[in-house]
């Protein structure tokens, strides 16, 4: 028997996922990168479900007490980190930048 592996859907991995993603390595709380995140709790889990569906990984392990992000967890947010940081600079640099038409 033979496995063809997939490529990951990318359209799963939205700015708000990521940064989610993000949100909970660094709290290690999923309730609380919800809230941070202006999503229900609810919506942040289906959320992380389906980075987790698409690349066929657990980002998190579940504990009682919240969230302990595994090697693919923390592989995704330090990437998820460099995405909004580049996005972060393009925003500044085009708040900065000087229109080049008339206004």
């Amino acid at each position: 028997m033979s496995f063809i592996q997939r490529e990951p859907n990318l359209a799963r991995l939205d700015l708000v996922s990521l940064r989610l993603v993000l949100l909970c390595t660094e709290l290690g709380s999923l309730s609380l990168a919800a809230g941070a995140s202006n999503l229900s709790l609810s919506g942040a889990s289906g959320r992380v479900a389906r980075i987790e569906r698409a690349y066929g990984r657990k980002l998190f392990i579940r504990q009682a007490r919240g969230l302990e992000p595994t090697v693919e967890g923390v592989i995704v947010a330090r990437h998820a980190r460099r995405v909004l940081d580049v996005l972060g600079e393009m925003s500044q640099s085009l708040a900065q930048a000087r229109p080049c038409y008339p206004a």
